[in-house]
């Protein structure tokens, strides 16, 4: 089976998880599931394209690659990285999202709508009037 390339984000926030390259729906599962609940993701499928850097960033191979893996710490400069256009689409609006499980997906995204506060300015009149004719009758 083909490799596909995925971008990968949080359900209801949109909050970024990664680009993952996978052959099955299970195999990017398993991915995801290494960082993060997979029935809280959605994904859209990426086609040709990549990260770039267009100026010189580092020799390859990193040294220390298993103990910067373990530790955590990459000497990758991400900094000095860039998307190739058709990625760049794919970040900023160009996407197709579709979630691993469609209803937990529902759930978090009624969960998430930011209901309208009911007005206050009559709640807070009716206290101020109620404030003062507290006063009023303490006072007299």
């Amino acid at each position: 089976m083909d490799q596909q390339a995925y971008l990968v984000r949080l359900v209801g926030t949109r909050d970024l998880v990664g680009i993952f390259v996978a052959d099955s729906d299970e195999s990017l599962r398993l991915l995801v599931d290494e960082c993060t609940e997979v029935h809280a993701c959605e994904y859209a499928e990426m086609h040709d394209g990549g990260i770039m850097w267009e100026t010189p960033a580092k020799p390859i191979p990193l040294p220390g690659s298993e103990k910067a893996f373990e530790s955590g710490k990459s000497d990758i400069p991400w900094s000095g990285a860039s998307l190739t256009w058709d990625w760049h689409d794919y970040f900023y609006g160009r996407s197709r999202w579709t979630p691993f499980d469609p209803e937990e997906a529902a759930k978090i995204e009624a969960e998430l709508k930011i209901k309208p506060k009911k007005p206050r300015g009559r709640k807070k009149s009716a206290e101020i009037t109620q404030l003062s004719s507290l006063k009023r009758k303490t006072n007299s």
